[in-house]
């Protein structure tokens, strides 16, 4: 395939692992996500890559995404271990899926960018590969993270900016430090939270789309915050199947 035919994919944000095994009457969402990929011969099949350095590797959480992509029949599925090796960075570069888990933000990245691994998902991004952030790795693709200090001071920190939003998820404030960190940026940047069990989709044309539930958008106008909902494009069905949260 050449440069020119590669199909730069949208980017899949999630506030938690539930839209992973999110059914509606149109199927699952991850079958939507698989038919995203496109390549002439797959002789090994897909390639999902997990990076759990935001929960330390937890090998819980990476079960669950090995559940989730047996859904849909993607079975090579790899974590990519914070102390990574040859063999993980081959297979990351090599992934057709990425993705970002939850859990600490800060710790997260840097252990991202002390592997390497924001200049591979960067390359990877505009080559086609699907990447998926739940969580700490959503807010990881959109523009800024941010960490609080033992003084209770916020400091933000720069991230993939894949994403040119600042993003936050399932929090309990009503987006109050979502909109904070908007005013703040004197209009420069929007801000878009997701509730649990939601996601909001970023297409390559800039546009949004809120999956399952109502996305909030803050913007800064003239100094001045003003909110509005993106609201889901249908209102679906769902089944009613245990899923993990």
């Amino acid at each position: 395939m050449s440069d020119i035919d590669i199909q730069i994919n949208p980017i899949i944000l999630l506030a938690d692992s539930q839209l992973l095994f999110y059914k509606s009457k149109d199927g699952l969402f991850l079958d939507r996500i698989k038919k995203l990929i496109h390549k002439e011969a797959k002789i090994d099949g897909i390639k999902a890559a997990y990076i759990g350095a935001s929960n330390n590797d937890d090998p819980q959480f990476f079960e669950i995404f090995e559940l989730a992509m047996h859904q849909v029949d993607i079975r090579d599925c790899r974590m990519i271990k914070s102390i990574s090796d040859k063999d993980d960075t081959n297979f990351l570069k090599s992934a057709d899926i990425i993705l970002l888990a939850g859990g600490d933000t800060n710790k997260g990245w840097e252990v991202i960018k002390r592997n390497g691994w924001d200049e591979i998902i960067i390359e990877k991004y505009s080559k086609g590969v699907i990447l998926i952030g739940i969580s700490a790795g959503a807010i990881q693709l959109g523009m800024k993270g941010y960490q609080v200090k033992e003084n209770e001071a916020e400091i933000e920190f720069d991230t993939l900016k894949l994403v040119p939003f600042i993003i936050d998820v399932h929090t309990d404030d009503d987006w109050i430090n979502l909109s904070k960190r908007i005013k703040f940026e004197g209009g420069h940047l929007n801000g878009y939270g997701i509730p649990y069990g939601g996601g909001l989709i970023y297409y390559p044309d800039m546009s949004l789309e809120a999956i399952r539930f109502p996305c909030v958008e803050i913007l800064n106008v003239e100094n001045k915050i003003d909110r509005s909902i993106i609201l889901p494009e249908t209102k679906e069905v769902e089944t009613h199947e245990d899923e993990p949260k």
